[in-house]
């Protein structure tokens, strides 16, 4: 598991930050998913907003498939996200990187597995179980940093019921996001995931610190 530490200035909206494009890219490179390993591997982003990741990675299968079977290819890709209007723009902006690597599917409806859900829910056997998901290769994003107490009382109680790592104090909501990965990831899967460094020292970040330190599965922070 890979993890990159906010040092720019942020502006938020919903816990939502825009992720550098050379960010992204390293991420993406670090956890390996490079050359033909985009190809045939589950991948999500928990997050994805208008998304940033999703474009790079939608690229880079793009530039390693033919027309003839790109749209395969594609539906390996997995993204979730809260704002609907977010979405929309995404699938959007990816038809458009689709249509600049192969004119010829210009006309053909894309479908991309992309869903409006809070990402957080799929801790949930029954609702993962809802959208027929695999179990990912890599998972990757910039999830929301958000102090569980600003969110709504029904959302709250969800966290702190199945989650483990935030039942304690006043976390923030990225720590269930590194929990979901765990158990959404392939036994040899990777996460990367750009993040404030506050699970470090905080008091109530000690359970993922100790797994963390217990599994030793930490690539690079």
């Amino acid at each position: 598991m890979l993890s990159y530490i906010k040092t720019y200035d942020e502006e938020k909206t919903k816990g939502k930050v825009y992720t550098p494009h050379f960010i992204v890219q390293k991420i993406l490179d670090d956890i390996g998913y490079t050359d033909s390993s985009v190809l045939c591997k589950y991948i999500l982003e928990p997050s994805c907003g208008d998304g940033q990741f999703l474009s790079e990675i939608v690229k880079r299968i793009c530039m390693k498939s033919n027309e003839t079977n790109v749209l395969e290819h594609l539906q390996y890709v997995y993204a979730f996200d809260i704002d609907r209007y977010a979405i929309e723009k995404a699938k959007n902006k990816l038809n458009q990187i689709v249509f600049s690597f192969f004119p010829s599917l210009s006309n053909q409806n894309i479908h991309w597995n992309i869903f409006h859900e809070n990402t957080l829910y799929l801790i949930n056997q029954s609702i993962f179980n809802d959208y027929s998901l695999p179990l990912f290769d890599f998972i990757v994003g910039n999830p929301p940093y958000i102090r569980i107490q600003h969110l709504e009382l029904p959302v709250r109680k969800f966290i702190q019921k199945h989650f483990h790592f935030c039942k304690k104090g006043s976390t923030d909501i990225f720590i269930a996001f590194f929990e979901l990965a765990i158990h959404l990831l392939h036994p040899k899967g990777k996460c990367g995931f750009i993040t404030p460094n506050t699970y470090f020292y905080t008091e109530t970040a000690q359970s993922i610190r100790h797994f963390f330190q217990t599994h030793q599965n930490i690539i690079q922070i």
